[in-house]
């Protein structure tokens, strides 16, 4: 099974694939190379985002590496709030670099982020690909830590939610100063709204 290959199985969330990659010698590797991929389409996205709110070109390169980062601190909450459960809720002794590597993975559907920063169909898109990766994770998570349907459902679930009273409690104040970051480095406070962008590129066009 090549990378591609794994690229499709995740994305058509196929538990198969989940198995072979956490029993492949180079499963950090594939996992990270799924996970850049992914970062990369939301980075393009991004960069769309960036030339809208017509940012100068070394602060175009700047912000990029700030949503890099951003997005790393994101798949780390994401893991950890779900390792959390894991470990409290059903005292399940996976390890940690597993559950990681089982979550890059389900990024698999993100690598059509890129699609995101379309007009009009960016904020369809955006749910479209959160719900995708959600059931990717929840396949994944089945396949590679030995839980059932419903305790697979019950982990997600817990999980995320862990991770939204993470984002909202301790990690607040890194979202507020990741804002104040790109907006700086930016040198513009940006519009990252779907619809304010929108708008925004209608007026443009009228003008």
């Amino acid at each position: 099974m090549n990378f591609w290959d794994i690229e499709v199985g995740a994305i058509s969330l196929n538990p198969e694939t989940y198995r072979y990659v956490v029993q492949s010698p180079s499963s950090g590797l594939i996992s990270l190379g799924v996970l850049l991929i992914s970062g990369l389409s939301e980075a393009i996205a991004q960069g769309i985002v960036l030339f809208v709110n017509r940012v100068k070109p070394i602060r175009f390169v700047l912000s990029l590496a700030i949503a890099s980062i951003l997005f790393v601190f994101g798949f780390l909450f994401w893991a950890g709030s779900t390792w959390i459960v894991l470990k409290i809720f059903l005292n399940n002794r996976a390890p940690f670099a597993q559950l990681l590597i089982t979550l890059a993975i389900s990024f698999a559907p993100k690598v059509f982020s890129v699609f995101i920063a379309l007009p009009y169909l960016g904020v369809p898109i955006s749910i479209v690909l959160s719900i995708w990766s959600f059931l990717a994770f929840l396949v994944g998570i089945q396949a590679t830590l030995g839980l059932g349907l419903w305790q697979g459902f019950w982990c997600g679930v817990l999980g995320w939610a862990v991770l939204q009273l993470l984002q909202r409690t301790v990690g607040r104040p890194v979202a507020n100063i990741g804002h104040w970051i790109r907006n700086s480095v930016a040198g513009v406070p940006l519009v990252t709204n779907l619809k304010d962008l929108e708008r925004i590129i209608a007026q443009g066009r009228r003008s």
